[in-house]
């Protein structure tokens, strides 16, 4: 819509200096029309993941995905018998990834090696997590990149989460 408003007050603003210049200039009668393209600025992760509403469904697939995948389910079962420990676990994490992807979120848990202290997360495990959070996008239909970067963000924090 705005590239459509610049070409049109480009068109309108060379038509009005070629009728200037036809009272001077009997000469040339070709006009040339200039377009200049602008680009939208890229979306955030966050946008790209839905927003809040996006993110909030997101973070609840993945942790009904991890509490049913056979390799790490044991790690989630306190969350299981704890309804409220699982809200406030959900919010939190909510939070981190809103915050992480450039929302508006402010997240006040744990830094990522406190969370994970004491459940001595294997590299299988780990892997099975990333799957899990693979696969809960590509359900959500979210685009290549925007999973890529997502893996990005998970694997960055991989020495934070394995052994400890």
């Amino acid at each position: 819509m705005k590239t459509l408003k610049i070409i049109i007050i480009s068109l309108i603003a060379l038509n009005m200096a070629n009728c200037a210049n036809s009272s001077g200039d009997k000469k040339s009668n070709e006009k040339t029309i200039e377009v200049i393209e602008i680009k939208q600025p890229e979306l955030s992760l966050y946008d790209r993941l839905g927003g809040a509403e996006g993110i909030s469904s997101i973070v609840d697939d993945i942790i009904a995905t991890h509490m049913t995948n056979p390799v790490i389910s044991a790690k989630f079962s306190r969350l299981k018998n704890n309804p409220e420990h699982l809200k406030v676990f959900q919010q939190n994490v909510k939070d981190f990834l809103g915050a992480g992807t450039g929302g508006p979120e402010k997240y006040i848990g744990k830094d990522m090696l406190e969370a994970h202290k004491g459940l001595k997360t294997t590299p299988t495990e780990f892997l099975s997590t990333i799957d899990d959070i693979m696969n809960v996008l590509s359900q959500h239909k979210i685009d290549d990149q925007s999973k890529k970067d997502m893996l990005y963000i998970v694997y960055s924090f991989k020495n934070q989460i394995i052994g400890n």
